[in-house]
């Protein structure tokens, strides 16, 4: 029997381990927990895996029903406030969503409070409320090769987490950077309100712990969104045949979550037909399904369906090496 997977919990309120949100000094002493957890994990049976993660999901999904509640009333659900309030005196993740009164020199004060997972989590909240998964690109091949890459949209605003490993080790040459840290952007109707050259944001206890045990047992231990996935969740080796067989074609080919792009090539020493081709598109057309879910019964063709993001998702906004991205 394979061994199944241990999710790590990723949303925005509820702390395992019975850890601290407050930031704290960054030490080895927080790798060192990552390590001994990884290692505790390896004690568990499949049954006791399977258990935790069951509690994680009920935890999570406890969670989020609260938060869909109160969003959908104008409420916060972390700080009972409204949507759109801004009190310097009660930093929260909805500040992200800009109320009037939030400046970009008060997103330190949310970092210090809520960690990387917490923050992303609820961003990824308010994203999926609007679109599921569509507005989250976390897919790697979409990145730069860093540890953690992804970008968030959600009406007008769009925000991106970016960690090289670096970043992670932290600048030894740099005092304001020589923690261990990530960089955050955000976007006002495409145009800049916080660079990631602004801040390097800490990560707080729980986050090394949680990112020191996935690297420690990687094949193990996964990072779990729930509720929060992204298009790295929809877009896999498990998933390309269903989407492939599912998919409809959109109303607007810009709305479209996923590209398909169907290769026909004649087996040795046959034709392809003309006259097939047109068949397999009228067939499509009539049953409101895409070509490339019939590109298996083309005749005298060997057919290949490759995947993409379509244009409907978020086009993630990589930080490159430049000066002012550092």
């Amino acid at each position: 029997m394979p061994q199944l997977p241990f999710y790590i919990a990723g949303f925005a309120g509820y702390i395992p381990l019975g850890l601290t949100e407050r930031i704290r000094a960054v030490n080895e002493d927080f790798r060192a927990k990552g390590k001994n957890y990884a290692r505790f994990l390896d004690t568990l049976t499949p049954g006791q895996i399977a258990h935790g993660n069951e509690a994680n999901y009920r935890n999570a999904q406890d969670e989020f029903n609260r938060f869909v509640e109160s969003y959908e009333a104008g409420i916060c659900y972390l700080c009972d406030k409204t949507l759109t309030s801004f009190s310097k005196k009660s930093p929260c993740p909805h500040w992200l969503m800009k109320p009037k009164g939030f400046k970009k020199n008060d997103l330190p004060a949310i970092a210090e409070k809520y960690g990387f997972y917490q923050i992303q989590a609820f961003l990824r909240w308010v994203a999926n409320h609007d679109a599921f998964a569509r507005n989250i690109n976390d897919l790697s091949e979409e990145g730069t090769g860093k540890l953690f890459e992804v970008t968030i949209k959600w009406k007008n605003i769009e925000w991106a987490f970016s960690c090289a490993e670096s970043d992670y080790q932290g600048h030894a040459t740099s005092q304001h950077s020589k923690h261990q840290h990530y960089h955050f952007q955000m976007r006002l109707d495409n145009r800049p309100f916080i660079n990631y050259s602004d801040f390097h944001l800490p990560f707080n206890e729980i986050d090394i712990i949680n990112i020191e045990t996935m690297r420690a047992r990687p094949e193990k231990v996964k990072q779990r969104f729930s509720f929060g996935e992204g298009m790295s969740d929809l877009l896999s080796d498990e998933t390309v045949e269903h989407i492939v067989n599912a998919s409809a074609s959109p109303d607007q080919e810009s709305h479209g979550m996923f590209k398909l792009d169907s290769i026909a090539m004649a087996e040795e020493g046959k034709k392809i037909s003309g006259d097939d081709v047109y068949a397999l598109f009228q067939e499509a057309k009539e049953k409101g399904v895409t070509v490339a879910s019939l590109m298996h019964k083309l005749p005298n063709a060997r057919t290949q369906v490759i995947v993409t993001p379509g244009p409907g998702v978020v086009e993630q906004a990589p930080r490159g090496g430049r000066k002012n991205d550092a």
